[in-house]
């Protein structure tokens, strides 16, 4: 059953993945550098040399927003550290997790079949009712939550992290991959808030892909379900996440009395 599989599956995400908190836009590195920067040598837009300058600015922005949660997650530590009365040096090592078996049996009742669980990511094939693959799809902690969305601003924040940080990490994710946003949005599913972002890439074989990513918070921790498939299963691939985000927050109860249990 769907709800069994990637509930004990979960288990080991929850209990062995790392939370990485999302860098936002108050969150830096270093001090402000007040020198006026050299201006870069402009180029024709979309030139060679123009996606080289821009390529590297990515890079550039990418190693910055990585100091930048390397910091927070030292920040975070610390304060933990120091609410509990302890110090850094003084600090119980942490317990190491026993492994818990990986299932492979296939979710049948909306054909996901686990292909690889890493420590902060579970990935899925999804099969047609004949057997062949239509796509991928994958659950992973993006993060934890840093507060409660006020009214005013639940349209543009999940868990308190903004919308405009989950939409920047999905443009990374498609810069990289040579993919484009095409629209973004927020819908309720379960009685959950849930935002959505749609991309597409194009495959080797130069089929246009569909690219959906699902974020929501579940407990403290912003969840993100994403798809991968062709553009006409993109409609299937749609509903069957929904139904895995209106049962997550079962799945994930789960997952964590089953870490306890392993313990």
């Amino acid at each position: 059953m769907l709800f069994r599989a990637i509930a004990l599956s979960l288990a080991i995400l929850i209990g062995g993945g790392t939370l990485i908190p999302l860098a936002t836009d108050s969150v830096e590195a270093g001090p402000k550098n007040k020198r006026k920067k050299r201006q870069a040598k402009k180029y024709k837009k979309y030139s060679k040399k123009w996606w080289q300058q821009y390529r590297a600015r990515q890079r550039k922005k990418a190693l910055q927003r990585k100091r930048a949660r390397a910091l927070r997650l030292r920040q975070l530590r610390l304060e933990r550290a120091a609410a509990n009365g302890q110090t850094p040096a003084a600090q119980p090592k942490a317990v190491k997790q026993p492994k818990v078996k990986t299932p492979t049996t296939k979710v049948a009742a909306d054909n996901w079949s686990q292909a690889q669980a890493t420590p902060g990511e579970l990935r899925f094939r999804v099969d047609d009712s004949a057997g062949s693959q239509v796509g991928t799809a994958s659950i992973s902690v993006v993060g934890p939550a840093v507060g409660e969305s006020s009214t005013q601003t639940q349209r543009k924040a999940v868990g308190g992290v903004a919308t405009t940080s989950l939409r920047r990490e999905v443009i990374n994710k498609m810069i990289q991959e040579n993919g484009w946003v095409v629209n973004d949005y927020q819908k309720e599913i379960g009685g959950r808030t849930v935002y959505v972002v749609e991309a597409q890439s194009q495959a080797k074989n130069g089929q246009l892909q569909s690219r959906m990513y699902y974020f929501t918070e579940v407990d403290g921790r912003i969840y993100s379900v994403a798809t991968n498939s062709s553009v006409d299963q993109h409609e299937r691939l749609a509903a069957e996440s929904e139904k895995v985000l209106d049962s997550l927050p079962n799945r994930v109860r789960a997952a964590e009395r089953a870490s306890v249990n392993n313990r």
